[in-house]
């Protein structure tokens, strides 16, 4: 994991007293005991992004308490951080949003989205426990090794094995807490404190595994679900970094597994494009000669945590093996596809090394994502010729949760919302009627 640049939070005091930036005077209202204020540095950070000065104008942020152990609801407790955009029309749902990573903060993409899609209600943004301005806690990480010979290389899963447990060791219960599971359970408690019933859910990227969680654990608690670039929800890294490499635009066609063996139908195929941005990067304003505001520059120092990406990916994942076995793994699915080894794989739990897993030695045991089938009106979608989140796995997503498959035409991981194909989104949150299964984004 790479070493994040905010404040070390260490203890249980810490974890629990962490402050939201920008805050100003107090509004209450009827969410409960959730008391929401202004917040500059979201509002600047989203206004370097364009988003539309009416919905920055209606943006404001909160934090909420959680259990740290939701077997022990009475004892340590970990902070919150929320942002919402209040919505235009009281009737209509609210909209619970993730970005995923992971290890991406959350709260920025309540305005971005209340923008692209327009939604009369209320739209809410969340920090999980250890990202952005919530309680979290930093870890240092071993240097890439210059050489790429086996014994460097071993070197460096050796020195990410050890760093991994003296993360854990730093505080185990919190370390062990960054599961999918606890982040749906906080997702409700979240629901729960704001006084709602039932809230709408988007996902984008690892934001889907979260969302498979969230709608096989709370089912009673959603009124729609709508997951983009539909993430890997299994636990064996092997199996995920052999589809993704598969979909690597450096594969030769002649190389690459049948669609059936991925499980995508014979008509499209996973025919990728460019490579895309991989999961887990910090969102940015787009380069431009203008100094960022101040506070936008704060934000960013918040934006993406590598410690909890780490955890989140690693506890959901089986012993990816040592060095030897990693290595070993990494020569053999290459030369059975015949892609360029030194060409790293764009998935969370490994490093900027290919061959190196981020999750060596985790000290921790896996806690596999919940994926069931509970009759929630459900959105899956899945771009074409993606190597991000492949295609296959949109498939294999409806086939274990059920829901409706929306396929986008294109290869841009996470495209949907800002693109013509983005009213399909807004119909079928708003209206739950999808008038198309596939798009070709203009």
């Amino acid at each position: 994991m790479r070493v994040r640049r905010t404040a070390v939070l260490l203890g249980a005091a810490a974890l629990g007293a962490g402050v939201l930036s920008g805050c100003g005077t107090t509004d209450s209202d009827d969410s409960g005991a959730v008391v929401w204020r202004p917040c500059a540095d979201l509002a600047a950070y989203v206004t370097d992004l364009g988003v539309d000065p009416g919905v920055v104008e209606r943006l404001q942020c909160a934090s909420v308490d959680v259990p740290l152990d939701y077997a022990d609801p009475g004892g340590r407790t970990v902070e919150l951080a929320l942002s919402r955009v209040v919505g235009t029309d009281p009737a209509a749902p609210t909209l619970f949003v993730n970005p995923g990573g992971p290890g991406v903060e959350g709260r920025s993409m309540a305005a971005t989205v209340a923008s692209e899609l327009g939604l009369g209600g209320t739209v809410v943004g969340i920090d999980l426990r250890g990202l952005g301005y919530s309680s979290s806690l930093d870890c240092n990480a071993p240097d890439a090794p210059d050489g790429r010979d086996d014994a460097s290389l071993a070197a460096y899963a050796d020195a990410i094995t050890a760093a991994n447990q003296a993360c854990t060791d730093a505080d185990p219960a919190f370390v062990g807490s960054l599961t999918t599971a606890n982040a749906a359970r906080d997702l409700d408690t979240v629901r729960r404190d704001l006084g709602l019933d039932t809230v709408d859910f988007l996902g984008v990227s690892w934001g889907t595994v979260l969302g498979a969680e969230l709608q096989s654990r709370f089912p009673q608690h959603l009124h729609r679900v709508v997951l983009d670039s539909m993430d890997y929800t299994g636990t064996s890294a092997v199996d995920a970094l052999r589809t993704l490499a598969a979909a690597d635009p450096d594969v030769l066609p002649e190389l690459a597994p049948e669609p059936t063996d991925l499980g995508v139908d014979d008509d499209g195929g996973v025919t990728p494009d460019e490579p895309d941005v991989p999961p887990g990067d910090a969102p940015a304003p787009d380069d431009n000669d203008a100094p960022l505001d101040p506070a936008t520059t704060d934000f960013l120092e918040h934006s993406f945590d590598a410690t909890a990406g780490t955890a989140y990916i690693c506890n959901s994942l089986d012993p990816v093996g040592d060095s030897a076995v990693q290595l070993a793994e990494n020569r053999t699915l290459n030369a059975d596809l015949g892609r360029d080894p030194q060409r790293r794989i764009e998935f969370p739990a490994d490093s900027d090394v290919p061959g190196v897993s981020l999750c060596s030695g985790w000290p921790l045991s896996a806690e596999a994502t919940s994926v069931a089938d509970t009759g929630t009106d459900l959105l899956i979608i899945g771009h074409r010729d993606e190597n991000v989140t492949p295609y296959g796995w949109a498939l294999d997503a409806q086939a274990a949760m059920g829901g409706r498959l929306l396929t986008i035409e294109d290869g841009v991981h996470g495209s949907t919302v800002g693109s013509t194909c983005g009213g399909l989104v807004t119909d079928f949150l708003g209206e739950g009627r999808l008038a198309q299964d596939t798009c070709d984004p203009q």
